[in-house]
């Protein structure tokens, strides 16, 4: 379980910076993808690469890499190598990475609560509470080969996702042997979060109230990550307010028109690490979970 969960930080992975990087991605998709459907691969090639040039000062270590890899990439190909092939390789590479930036939620981070809210107070989950061992929920229910394991004494969950199979996507379930009534609380809070590649991976917290159980594998989510890791004085508590779980979500598709998350009548909580974000190895732990109010 020896993983990478060193400290770091970064002022590139702010909101406003990938909605600038968002927004140059869509202005480079409707010129070059109109260019590759008519003929003309290279001008979407080459379009792409500009514009990952461009948005690469803009996004966390992780997406920079990935970006100039492929512009570098694109760089390094001899003269002998096939104009077509080449450029249709290139345009597609920087395609995938283009859509897993769009695809990217900024997540939910853990902060000083005491300097916005001095009266919160905890309630952490019990082990009569949550039941039995989380259930296993991997992405072989769709032929992938991601796995998944919980470590109740250290609340660890680690694994390894994959993308084989179309999948990519592991999860640990706690399903309530009576529902719940949390309609006192504002939310859930976690404290002492740490976690694999801190800048890289971010991770869901997954609900499910009386509306889910009605509608055939649907549930609430909202992504979080602690891409500070350990601050002085210790690990600041991460609070995830019920009003951050959006829409439903029927695997893993926004339902338009939902009802919102309901408080009283909540069924299951699970935690998730999933692509595009966590490919391959991760590891997730932490001191503490429950309600906060």
């Amino acid at each position: 379980l020896q993983m990478n969960m060193s400290s770091s930080s970064s002022n590139s992975n702010s909101s406003n910076d990938f909605n600038q990087a968002k927004q140059r991605i869509s202005q480079a998709i409707s010129i070059g993808a109109p260019a590759y459907n008519a003929g003309d691969i290279k001008k979407c090639a080459d379009v792409y690469t500009d514009a990952a040039k461009d948005i690469a000062p803009l996004l966390p270590s992780s997406f920079r890499t990935k970006l100039l890899q492929e512009v570098d990439q694109n760089e390094n190909n001899t003269p002998e190598d096939d104009a077509t092939t080449k450029y249709n390789a290139k345009a597609w590479a920087l395609r995938r990475v283009f859509d897993s930036i769009t695809d990217y939620q900024p997540p939910l981070v853990p902060q000083d609560a005491t300097t916005t809210d001095e009266n919160i107070t905890y309630d952490p989950f019990t082990k009569s509470q949550l039941g039995n061992e989380p259930l296993a929920v991997m992405d072989n229910v769709m032929g992938g080969i991601s796995h998944g394991s919980w470590i109740p004494k250290t609340n660890t969950f680690f694994g390894e996702t994959s993308l084989a199979n179309n999948g990519g996507f592991a999860s640990l379930r706690w399903r309530f042997p009576n529902a719940q009534n949390w309609s006192y609380a504002r939310g859930i809070y976690i404290t002492g979060l740490r976690h694999s590649h801190p800048e890289e991976h971010t991770f869901r917290i997954i609900l499910k109230d009386a509306s889910c159980e009605r509608v055939r594998l649907a549930n609430y989510k909202t992504v979080f990550a602690n891409p500070g890791q350990r601050k002085e004085g210790g690990i600041l508590p991460l609070l995830i307010p019920f009003s951050a779980f959006g829409e439903m979500e029927q695997m893993g598709r926004g339902m338009v028109g939902s009802p919102p998350f309901n408080p009283m009548h909540v069924t299951e909580i699970g935690i998730m690490a999933i692509k595009p974000t966590v490919v391959g190895e991760f590891q997730l732990e932490f001191e503490e979970w429950g309600l906060y109010m």
